[in-house]
């Protein structure tokens, strides 16, 4: 379920960040950094509501994606690699993982992103008590627009790697399992990006707003 009509070609001999595009897209130059988010005041103004943790960080992930320009951008889907045009989405849905109670697979599951969280909540709360099956795509496929989001709740890990096709541009996230330190509960974020359209100010950027988010929930929850 993608609006095609949300992605817009990149006018190359305009586009400032040409030079760097040609060079790193052509070396498929990846890079992953994992950092610390502290979600303290997440997880006590979520109980104090009786909601879920993991929605809610898909969606502050998401909202902090969609703040991000460079986080959406992508080589236009509807065309083979060697003949595809660079582009930038209006919008990225959260793609997810979830693992059943009941079985050791996860299903692949997506949620269209609503700026507004209650929204978002009820919507995604709502996917997953439908298609979390175990299988591995129950929904039918996936968004082209997508931010690709997974948990691994079994690792509180400090980096995170993943090795993906040199053409595909969006942005990988994958959270850890919580730590307390301090009196206070961190998570890791491992965020995968395309050097040819992301750089680590952008990668900066992002941290900052996911950050900003998760530690004054109150703003939005």
């Amino acid at each position: 379920m993608t609006d095609y009509s949300k992605f817009h070609p990149v006018d190359m001999a305009a586009y400032p960040r040409r030079v760097y595009f040609e060079h790193y897209f052509k070396m498929g130059c990846y890079y992953s950094v994992t950092v610390p988010v502290g979600v303290t005041a997440l997880r006590a103004a979520l109980k104090q509501r009786g909601m879920q943790t993991y929605p809610a960080l898909i969606w502050a992930l998401s909202a902090a994606a969609n703040d991000t320009p460079e986080f959406r951008m992508s080589l236009d889907p509807r065309l083979p690699p060697e003949r595809s045009t660079l582009g930038c989405w209006d919008v990225l849905s959260p793609v997810y993982t979830v693992m059943p109670k009941d079985k050791p697979t996860f299903s692949t599951l997506w949620t269209i992103y609503d700026a507004d969280f209650s929204a978002f909540y009820r919507a995604c709360t709502g996917d997953i008590a439908r298609y979390a099956t175990g299988g591995f795509l129950p929904q039918g496929g996936v968004p082209d627009n997508a931010v690709n989001i997974s948990c691994v709740p079994w690792l509180d890990f400090t980096a995170f790697n993943l090795h993906v096709p040199r053409d595909y541009l969006l942005p990988i996230l994958t959270i850890g399992r919580f730590s307390e330190c301090g009196g206070k509960t961190v998570m890791p974020l491992a965020i995968q990006a395309h050097h040819a359209v992301c750089d680590g100010y952008h990668v900066g950027l992002f941290v900052e707003r996911v950050r900003s988010l998760v530690e004054k929930p109150e703003a939005w929850l």
